[in-house]
């Protein structure tokens, strides 16, 4: 009877330093970058995972973490090797494009809402140098980029890692001679939408010239002295930041689409673990 109470005893004070510790210790990747990784928290506080400081937003960092139920231990890192290091996580929370590069957009568990501030903020936009917007070039490729077609191509390519931001009907400008139109992208998405585009362009006398760039500032440096025409891979925050750090003048001409944050899986293969 004594060595039947004794395993009572141990098993309840089991179960009260497991509640006192408020779970498992997942372990949970996010992108080490400010914008990133403000992003990834908010979304984990909209599945209950945590709770952020009232009113921080997308400036939120770990240490505005309030509360912790599921004691989850955040592993913040390089947004472009969160995919390579879901085997050391329990989960990770990346951005789309990266998701997409990777081949893992089909893992995808839950991703920011459509409607979110984050996904509204952050659409990729097509950026030439001030002065250019006008360019009968530059407004084919936005109108084709904007087209229904497009956009639903866009939609239905991605799995849902990569949104577009919705059709307009844009005129295209007629083009008498032929003209190259040179766009520095980031491999995925954009240089993936550019091809898709490039044949349709080319029946309005538009050869599009696609440069492909593994950074973020060659693209807009290349604009800036005018090697490229215009270039596809960064959300508005990001460009507004660049110029006022490098004194550029570059400026957006239509936001394409928006590249939702998802959580996806690592060592552990379901959010059910935290009651989801």
């Amino acid at each position: 009877m004594k060595k039947f109470l004794a395993l009572v005893l141990a098993l309840v004070l089991a179960l009260s330093l497991a509640a006192c510790s408020g779970g498992a210790g997942y372990q949970i990747g996010i992108p080490a970058d400010a914008t990133n990784g403000g992003r990834a928290l908010l979304l984990l506080q909209d599945l209950g995972i945590l709770t952020l400081k009232e009113g921080v937003g997308l400036e939120a960092t770990e240490q505005d973490i309030v509360e912790n139920p599921h004691n989850v231990t955040i592993k913040a890192m390089e947004a472009a090797n969160l995919p390579a290091s879901l085997p050391d996580l329990d989960f990770a929370v990346i951005n789309g494009n990266y998701a997409s590069g990777a081949g893992i957009g089909d893992k995808v568990l839950t991703t920011e809402d459509a409607e979110s501030v984050a996904a509204q903020t952050y659409g990729n936009v097509v950026a030439v140098k001030e002065g250019r917007e006008n360019d009968p070039a530059v407004q084919a490729l936005v109108a084709v980029l904007m087209s229904g077609d497009v956009q639903a191509w866009i939609e239905e390519s991605y799995n849902g890692v990569v949104m577009p931001m919705g059709a307009q009907e844009l005129d295209i400008p007629e083009i008498a001679e032929p003209v190259t139109l040179k766009v520095g992208a980031s491999p995925s998405p954009h240089a993936e939408i550019l091809e898709h585009v490039k044949p349709l362009l080319a029946e309005h006398n538009v050869e599009l010239d696609i440069v492909e760039f593994d950074d973020y500032v060659m693209p807009n440096t290349g604009v800036e002295d005018g090697s490229l025409d215009a270039n596809y891979f960064q959300h508005q925050p990001y460009l507004n930041d660049f110029n006022a750090e490098q004194s550029t003048h570059i400026v957006s001409v239509a936001t394409v689409h928006y590249e939702p944050m998802g959580i996806y899986p690592g060592k552990t293969a379901s959010l059910d673990v935290f009651g989801k």
